[in-house]
């Protein structure tokens, strides 16, 4: 008598067998690891299709599927979405919003994922959440956080807070991104410095060193970091916000900077 998938789960050593166990361990695979263990893409896509087929498994995206736990067979299972964002990306890091969520401080839930990778990938929607991945040449300060018994990167505490300076639209906005930073409570200033130097923007160590003094009873930079920062604001002018609306800003002489009048106001609910 012909066993169903899950009694060969269960028993068997089959190629259906040995991938849905290896996918709930991963929770997410893609169709180059199931081949691995078939052997072949044509027995990949029929042991795919059963488990698909069966509820035992979900098509995410193209090449990219998860575990469906045998309790949830057939019926409406989330899917973790940062393992998701992680197999979908590759090689890179969960990013800006998405780090700051990873290290448990972010002010409110968003409906997106940011991954950072070094090269483009298109973007898609699953069960929801809007998957966006962001481009870029400079791939470092990033370390492995575990999830469920996963591994994930995710870029470190210093380098999630440059980030959101550099693009505080992928993190909330000001708003967010004060409240959600004072959470850290502590930042490691070498760290910091060695990743100013690598992204080498002026604008960065003037937005760096205006909103370090802002938040300076949190994270107490050390006089001579600052000071260092200082050495670095230029004769140009920088916006805090890449969109500034203009009237809405106020000029900060110190860092040479342009940040929204109600910045204070924000601070009071920091």
């Amino acid at each position: 008598m012909k066993m169903t998938v899950n009694e060969q789960i269960k028993v068997g050593n089959t190629c259906t067998a040995r991938v849905y166990r290896e996918m709930v361990r991963q929770r997410v695979m893609d169709t180059a690891a199931v081949s691995e263990i078939c052997g072949g893409s044509r027995r990949a896509r029929d042991v795919m299709y059963a488990l698909t087929k069966r509820g035992l498994a979900i098509r995410v995206h193209r090449g990219l599927y998860a575990a469906v736990p045998v309790e949830y067979e057939g019926k409406y299972h989330e899917i973790d979405r940062y393992v998701i964002a992680n197999r979908a990306g590759g090689t890179g890091a969960l990013a800006y919003h998405s780090a700051l969520e990873m290290y448990g401080v972010a002010q409110s839930h968003f409906n997106t994922v940011f991954y950072m990778r070094d090269r483009s990938l298109k973007g898609f929607e699953f069960q929801g959440t809007l998957y966006t991945f962001v481009t870029t040449e400079k791939l470092f300060g990033i370390v492995d956080v575990w999830r469920g018994g996963v591994k994930l990167p995710v870029t470190d505490r210093e380098r999630t807070f440059l980030d959101c300076l550099r693009r505080m639209d992928y993190c909330g906005g000001p708003e967010e991104f004060l409240k959600s930073v004072q959470t850290f409570h502590m930042l490691d200033f070498n760290n910091l410095g060695d990743h100013l130097r690598k992204f080498d923007e002026r604008s960065l160590y003037q937005k760096t060193g205006y909103i370090l003094s802002l938040l300076k009873a949190d994270f107490k930079p050390p006089e001579e970091f600052m000071d260092q920062l200082k050495r670095k604001v230029g004769r140009k002018t920088y916006y805090l916000m890449q969109r500034h609306v203009p009237g809405l800003g106020r000029f900060i002489g110190d860092w040479n900077l342009i940040v929204p009048k109600n910045i204070e106001e924000l601070m009071r609910f920091v």
